[in-house]
């Protein structure tokens, strides 16, 4: 295989390690007590899957105990189409949102959802299902706040450069649901169990979908990106690479991360082994210009460019992807490049550093077939970086 087929299958095996399904088989074999719990048919169980990965949630959770009633609300395109049109049947109401700024539909099943949590009451038992995303999918604003205001604010938001956790903590200032407001809106006497896949730097649980049911003492984080990276890892082993880990917590900005990245390329060089360097996190990018793009895009647009310039007789491939299948607000996952990317783009007429200064990765990299397709993973744990350099050739 070549390395763009290795880099690709190893971005992969990091999505599988972080599917629901594998997630609840693991931690239901450490919580056998937990398990019994919803086994007592005592109380009615009615699940609210909240999130990007809210539909596999709810489906690999319903695969283990009998849901009497359930409510999904993911990001547009990450339903079975099936059970879009069909909206609801005998246990389960569909919904789609957007992200990553909120519409109308944010706020009208906002209201829908929550109408329906507060009539739960100590007969019930709620779970809630909670992946990234949830912070623009579910809204219910407080007095004063129409949608346009929502919206310009979100928008202004992550044009900034912020972390996730700085744009969390400013949503929760129009929310009645954030920061923990939802629990404050239910039956005190309801029991509520939160389950949850972090897409967080650090798994802080005020800032996974801004905290709605945080802090709770029946909270508990399923899967982050560490087990993501431990695959690959494994699975890059058995390829014949040797591994070189840096981050799991990245958080810099898709600039720096490419000088990084530039650096470790060349430390490669001095070895004739294969090679592979991993990288995890949530870059910071600000958005500059009206292009369309995402920060893994960027970041590997960025790496094509600087590692363009080293004259090198070794094959290489960079890799940056977000496990939930979207980067940005297009329909890739990510970019992916190598040596030719750059001789691809001149062709082509592309100029990528005028494209940059617009934040218009997107168009250029599909153009010469760098984009990562997934679609939806049904899962979300950051954004996964990979460098790969080839052996020397003998």
């Amino acid at each position: 295989m070549s390395t763009k087929d290795d880099i690709l299958f190893l971005f992969e095996q990091g999505i599988k390690a972080a599917n629901p399904e594998f997630l609840f088989e693991d931690f239901w074999k450490k919580n056998p007590g937990l398990e019994q719990t919803f086994n007592d048919q005592n109380k009615k169980l009615f699940v609210f899957a909240l999130g990007k990965a809210a539909y596999s949630m709810a489906m690999s959770f319903s695969h283990y105990f009998p849901v009497n009633k359930g409510f999904i609300l993911t990001k547009y395109g990450h339903l079975p189409s099936e059970k879009l049109k069909m909206r609801e049947d005998s246990i389960w109401k569909y919904r789609e949102a957007s992200h990553p700024i909120l519409d109308q539909n944010s706020i009208d099943f906002g209201m829908e959802v929550l109408k329906i949590l507060k009539e739960l009451g100590s007969n019930d038992r709620l779970v809630v299902l909670l992946s990234g995303g949830a912070s623009s999918l579910f809204e219910v604003p407080i007095d004063g706040y129409a949608l346009n205001d929502l919206v310009s604010i979100q928008d202004q938001l992550l044009r900034s450069g912020k972390t996730i956790q700085e744009i969390n903590q400013e949503r929760k200032k129009y929310s009645t649901v954030k920061g923990g407001k939802l629990l404050k809106e239910l039956n005190e006497e309801l029991e509520v169990f939160s389950f949850v896949i972090s897409d967080v730097i650090g798994d802080d649980p005020n800032s996974i979908g801004s905290g709605p049911t945080f802090p709770s003492r029946n909270y508990f984080i399923l899967g982050n990106l560490s087990r993501s990276i431990e695959n690959i890892v494994f699975e890059a082993t058995n390829l014949g690479y040797k591994t070189k880990q840096i981050s799991d917590t990245w958080t810099e900005s898709t600039k720096e991360t490419s000088i990084l990245i530039e650096k470790e390329f060349l430390t490669a060089l001095e070895s004739p082994e294969k090679q592979i360097v991993l990288l995890g996190g949530e870059m910071v990018c600000p958005v500059f210009g009206n292009g369309l793009g995402g920060r893994n895009q960027e970041v590997s647009l960025r790496v094509a460019i600087l590692l363009g310039k080293h004259k090198v007789n070794r094959e290489w491939a960079f890799l940056s992807g977000g496990t939930d299948g979207t980067d940005g607000p297009t329909d890739a996952a990510g970019g992916v490049v190598g040596n030719q990317t750059i001789p691809d783009l001149k062709a082509k007429h592309w100029d990528p550093i005028e494209q940059l200064e617009n934040s218009n990765s997107y168009p250029i990299l599909k153009d010469v077939d760098a984009l990562v397709m997934t679609g939806p993973t049904g899962t979300n744990v950051n954004d996964i970086l990979i460098l790969l350099v080839d052996s020397a050739k003998a």
